[in-house]
């Protein structure tokens, strides 16, 4: 073994020198690679048969992309390939991928081995720009000789984009001089059009490719008004675009100036027959250029523009009817109209009653401002949607359609009752006349308004009911109607004769404090069940920032969500098995799905539920769930979810199965094979199973790699769940696999990392999508073959009220000693707070499972160490640069913690140091100073792990800090023993 990665290593320095001069003469073909790419990572085959001496394959990635090589040895008829290894330009290092970014291009040599023989090929990368939209074009006007300008559009994009000018809305096809050139992998085109026959209208640029139209215009302005061309009155722009003004006016003799804030500026002048015109132009605009610009003509004539340079997207809803009411009559006739003033324009959409996304009818865009309609809309909730660049805003609004008020009115024992179904009504009243008079006289009728309350009618959308009742006592030997009074006149009942029997008053007044005593004892014991039993929600949330400020926040609501039916798997391919974990909401239990992933083929898999006897709230709660893991997508690094059944019977929600539990027990249970010094591991006759075991890190994609993600849309068809699939215990491996984890059972510092690495990948796919844990904790982390972990949320299925991690804290149970202060006193979640707990998560896995804080109970004691910045010590199995990092996760002020994408790159480096001084030390090398040197850390991760202050002692008085008792330890043991809550 030893001789092999000798001889590698003595390969690659050799062609890191010899190849590349074997380039410069010339002699050297180059293939194209064969290579399968998505938005983070090309894999590329290369074959033995392929490589025929020094030849060079051309590789082409995208900016940021990680490439990775896979060679197949002459005569291997089983397609198993093994990893070509990079080697870096500066340094004489070895890895099996390479992050290319923009300015990393060139030729690279790599080694790849067969097993017997060791080959080298040169790989000549070209870093290539994804794809994009046009920009904004850029409209310059170049001043030529006698007094005549052209105008110049210049916009850029990948791939090329068409430049084409309109006078008005007309197109000009004619011939243009268009110049291209190639810039940072964009496209740049830049074409002029002679400006002398087209002075007198609004000129437009626009610019157009694959990805989309952007389109920059001259505003112009007449004096004179000889010709009817609708003027900006506001022009919206965007940092860096143009601004070309143009003002014009007859006859000739007269001069025109710009001016911006009373102060003259320096223009273009250009004469056109008998006109007289003004250019004044930007070429990169400022937030300082806005203001108001006005053109004035020697004999006192102006026009002038607001100018605003936004340096944010920008989108108002100048106006909005919330609530519509739509006579009968006018239903097939009625449109509702939206005017809104956005920059760049807003893209508009309705979202009908039954969640169909429309369309909006643009009737009108004037610059900034548009107006969209919708036209014969079906009474219901309707929500428009407007978006423009980064920015989304939605609105509700009503339809309601209305007809003739329904009046009717009955005697019920010794009620009078009147029920009306109507929208607005103005006014209720009774109307009375005595029995002995002449009714038919309206004059003799006696009107009694009412007060009323508006309820819903079940019946029918937007429609209300109302009923008012009044004691026959009142109404005795009268004849009655009840009148609805609306815009549209009086609505009344037929007239009714009513004769009351008179009750005893105190037996009435008895029976109504009877009653309300009942109704009293009723809320009472219901609020008292609701206090002690909360209702369930999901701890993993998602949030839309609504300002700067931490708390400034809202979770996102899924009720109104549509469910996507293609996640539906049938309930009859489902066989439930044994219960996993069972809380007070719901449960877990394993089961096995028959064609989840292919037709024929069965795959065990963990199915979360509620209890039978559950709240409506609580299905809700748990359909919200689902809706929202199907909107948040797919993770190497999260429990992912593989489909549901919601129709006819118990909704189930169908995860990824990991058959190792969780990795806080696991950590307990292996706390005996855990060697933190790789020598120790050497001494005890591990040092080939421990190899292995790197090796097959290296050659999979779970671990090394920075990034190993092929992002997939949720689609869930079958190729997508078997994708999500080939990830977990149901790969076609699974023997190798489940023989390596008998065999491997020594857990070293290089697997500590590794979990910890993983983790901070999941979280940050989950802070990518504003989504937030809080409940991140070695407890709700699983472990599944190939020491892969993978993030979930099991509140449902987790037994609280009988775990001591979580304590009381006003009226709910918390994973307090996980908390971020912010959440525990204000109670403030954010991507912060999550980054808190994985501090202390780290602490639990570089201490093999022991419960944070150990001694200390959560009183008063406990809140104030926390808000002091009272630190946990470093943990045994620790190094003193993860302690560092540990103690910046628990920044008193959330803005000083570091992110999850710092601590990914972090943990990425601390794992590669590791794994590539095994690899040296296997390598047999005498020199102490390892030939791997990681280019990729940068000043900030260095600075962080350096920085001497962020674990100093806390200010917490010694005597304040409790020692670990006996009770502790004996708790501690006795949770090793627990069965995980897991899927």
């Amino acid at each position: 073994m030893q001789l092999r990665q000798n001889t590698l290593l003595l390969v690659l320095q050799w062609c890191v020198l010899v190849c590349s001069d074997r380039l410069q003469d010339g002699d050297i073909q180059e293939h194209r690679l064969p290579c399968v790419s998505n938005e983070t990572t090309v894999t590329c085959s290369l074959s033995e048969e392929a490589l025929k001496g020094f030849q060079t394959v051309r590789l082409e990635v995208l900016v940021g992309q990680v490439a990775e090589i896979h060679f197949t040895p002459l005569g291997n008829s089983s397609g198993n390939s093994t990893p070509c290894f990079w080697a870096q330009r500066e340094t004489v290092s070895m890895l099996p991928f390479q992050l290319f970014t923009r300015d990393r291009g060139g030729v690279y040599p790599a080694v790849c081995s067969s097993g017997s023989s060791n080959h080298s090929v040169n790989i000549s990368v070209h870093i290539i720009s994804p794809n994009k939209g046009p920009t904004i074009p850029r409209i310059q006007i170049i001043e030529k000789q006698f007094h005549t300008v052209d105008f110049k559009c210049v916009s850029k994009g990948n791939p090329k984009p068409t430049i084409k000018w309109y006078s008005g809305d007309k197109y000009i096809n004619k011939e243009k001089s268009c110049t291209e050139e190639r810039n940072g992998g964009e496209d740049v085109v830049e074409c002029l059009l002679e400006g002398f026959k087209y002075q007198s209208s609004n000129t437009k640029c626009c610019a157009t490719n694959l990805k989309g139209e952007e389109c920059s215009q001259i505003y112009h302005y007449d004096l004179g008004h000889s010709k009817q061309i609708t003027e900006a009155s506001q022009v919206l722009l965007h940092p860096g675009q143009s601004l070309v003004l143009r003002c014009t006016i007859e006859p000739l003799k007269h001069r025109l100036k710009w001016y911006f804030n009373n102060t003259e500026l320096r223009g273009v002048r250009s004469d056109y027959f008998d006109s007289k015109i003004e250019y004044f132009s930007i070429e990169s605009v400022k937030v300082q250029d806005s203001g108001k610009y006005v053109c004035k003509s020697e004999d006192g004539k102006t026009k002038s523009t607001q100018v605003w340079v936004l340096d944010k997207d920008l989108i108002d809803i100048l106006e909005l009817k919330e609530n519509i009411i739509i006579k009968e009559t006018e239903k097939d006739k009625f449109c509702v109209q939206v005017q809104v003033r956005s920059h760049p324009k807003a893209q508009c959409h309705w979202i009908t009653p039954n969640g169909t996304k429309v369309q909006c009818d643009e009737t009108q865009h004037l610059w900034g401002n548009s107006t969209y309609k919708l036209c014969n809309p079906e009474p219901g909730q309707y929500q428009i949607q407007l978006r423009s660049g980064l920015k989304l805003v939605t609105r509700n609004m009503s339809f309601c359609v209305t007809d003739t008020p329904k009046v009717t009115i009955h005697q019920h024992q010794d009620q009078v009752t009147c029920r009306i179904n109507s929208f607005q009504p103005d006014s209720l009243s009774w109307n009375l006349c005595p029995e002995d008079a002449d009714c038919n006289s309206s004059a003799l009728w006696i009107e009694r308004l009412e007060e009323h309350r508006l309820y819903p009618d079940s019946g029918r959308f937007c429609q209300k009911h109302i009923v008012i009742s009044k004691p026959s006592n009142e109404l005795n030997g009268h004849f009655v109607r009840c009148c609805l009074t609306t815009l549209d006149g009086q609505h009344c009942s037929e007239a009714h004769l009513f004769k009351a029997t008179i009750y005893s008053t105190r037996l009435i007044v008895m029976f109504s404090m009877l009653v309300l005593f009942l109704l009293l004892v009723c809320l009472n014991l219901v609020y008292c069940l609701r206090k002690k039993k909360p209702g369930y929600t999901t701890q993993m949330q998602m949030i839309q920032m609504l300002g700067p400020s931490d708390n400034d926040y809202t979770y996102i609501d899924f009720r109104d969500f549509k469910y996507d039916q293609r996640w539906e798997f049938p309930r009859e391919n489902l066989e439930l098995g044994k219960e996993l974990g069972s809380g007070a909401f719901g449960m877990v239990v394993q089961a096995t799905a028959y064609g989840i992933s292919k037709p024929g083929v069965s795959v065990q898999v963990a199915v979360k539920m509620l209890k039978d006897k559950h709240q409506a709230e609580e299905k809700e709660a748990l359909m919200s769930e689902l809706k929202m893991l199907t909107h948040v997508g797919h993770h190497t690094n999260i429990v992912n979810l593989l489909g549901a059944c919601t129709s006819t019977g118990p909704t189930y929600l169908i995860f990824q199965y990991c058959c190792h539990g969780d990795l806080l027990n696991y950590l307990k249970n292996n706390r005996e094979h855990f060697y933190k010094c790789l020598a120790d591991a050497f001494n005890k006759d591990r040092f080939s199973g421990l190899y292995q075991n790197f090796q097959r890190k290296r050659n999979s994609s779970q671990i090394v790699q920075s990034d190993d993600i092929s992002y997939m849309h949720m689609s869930p068809v079958m190729k997508e769940r078997d994708a999500l699939l080939s990830t977990t215990d149901t790969d076609v491996n699974d023997e190798l696999f489940e023989s390596e984890d008998e065999e491997l059972q020594t857990l070293t510092y290089d697997d500590l990392l590794s979990f910890s690495y993983q983790v901070a990948k999941g979280m940050e796919f989950l802070s990518s999508k504003s989504c937030i844990h809080r409940d991140l904790a070695a407890r709700n982390v699983l472990v599944t073959r190939g020491r892969l972990v993978k993030i979930g949320d099991f509140g449902l299925a987790r037994d609280i009220e009988n775990d001591s991690n979580y304590v009381v804290r006003g009226n709910a149970r918390l994973p307090v000693k996980w908390m971020a202060p912010e959440s525990i006193f204000k109670g403030i979640y954010t991507m912060q707070s999550d980054v808190w707990a994985y501090g202390i998560l780290l602490w639990e896995i570089f201490s093999l499972g022991v419960t944070p804080y150990p001694g200390v109970k959560v009183d008063n004691t406990f809140y104030t160490m926390i808000e002091r910045g009272f630190k946990m010590e470093q943990p045994y199995y620790t190094s003193e640069s993860v302690y560092k990092v540990m103690c910046r996760c628990w920044a008193l002020e959330p803005k000083d913690r570091p992110s999850f994408s710092k601590l990914v790159s972090f943990m990425e480096c601390q794992l590669t140091d590791v794994e590539e001084q095994l690899y040296y030390n296997t390598g047999g090398q005498q020199n102490s100073d390892s030939i791997y040197k990681n280019t990729s850390v940068t000043l900030e991760l260095v600075e962080m792990v350096q920085e001497q202050d962020a674990c100093h002692p806390s200010p917490v008085d010694s005597s304040s800090k409790p020692e670990t008792t006996e009770e502790d330890t004996v708790r501690d043991e006795a949770e090793t023993n627990e069965t995980g809550t897991y899927f």
